[in-house]
């Protein structure tokens, strides 16, 4: 485990270390799961529908649950049984990053769903760009979500100390933004490889922060 200002990072199985939350701790849930589309041992969907009852059960009364998702494994997400749909937001990438059905794929599905009747923190679109926070020197990984859409994302659906659960943390998007963002979390990621880089970026990008530059949103 490691411990950073606002959060801590576990190197593990989500399905075994979501059972020390508390009932009722979590704010918002903000991850990326695995899709399916079989990029590396760790890639299996069944583990997110698997803890499902999990989530539900550390989530606040009313909270949001908002997930990148395969838009070619699209109709799977609504496997979930306990959560209410809200809405899908593209986040559109700049450049070209791989090829779908029809020829270039240039944006992915960001999935949102709610228990009970959370209420919107901040307005702001349905269309995200796949862009990085000018202080971020992204990772050379597809799988990487950008920190510019997370920190989107986590504006319109959390306040400055509120608590971020990310059970999917791969190279480290959600616990940076939450630490930048000044939002309490809690992350998971069960590859080794992909732990220790996320560590070293979010650990880097603090040591570099720019002085006098504010982080915070409302």
């Amino acid at each position: 485990m490691e411990k950073f200002n606002y959060g801590a990072f576990y190197l593990g199985d989500a399905r075994k270390l979501i059972g020390a939350l508390e009932n009722e701790s979590v704010d918002l849930i903000l991850t990326d799961p695995p899709f399916g589309l079989e990029t590396d041992e760790f890639d299996d969907p069944h583990v997110f529908f698997e803890i499902e009852d999990e989530l539900y059960r550390v989530m606040k009364r009313d909270a949001w649950l908002v997930f990148f998702w395969s838009t070619k494994r699209l109709p799977r997400a609504f496997d979930l049984k306990r959560f209410e749909y809200a809405w899908q937001i593209v986040c559109q990438f700049i450049k070209v990053t791989g090829k779908c059905a029809f020829g270039d794929m240039k944006y992915q599905s960001v999935l949102v769903f709610k228990k009970g009747k959370p209420k919107l923190v901040m307005r702001s679109s349905d269309m995200l760009l796949a862009e990085e926070l000018p202080n971020v020197a992204k990772p050379k990984n597809p799988q990487f979500k950008t920190t510019f859409a997370n920190a989107k994302l986590l504006s319109m659906f959390s306040r400055a100390g509120d608590m971020v659960l990310d059970p999917f943390a791969g190279f480290g998007s959600t616990p940076l933004v939450c630490e930048l963002f000044r939002r309490q979390w809690v992350a998971y990621e069960i590859d080794p490889q992909k732990f220790g880089g996320a560590v070293e970026l979010i650990r880097k990008t603090l040591e570099g922060k720019t002085h006098g530059k504010s982080f915070e949103t409302k």
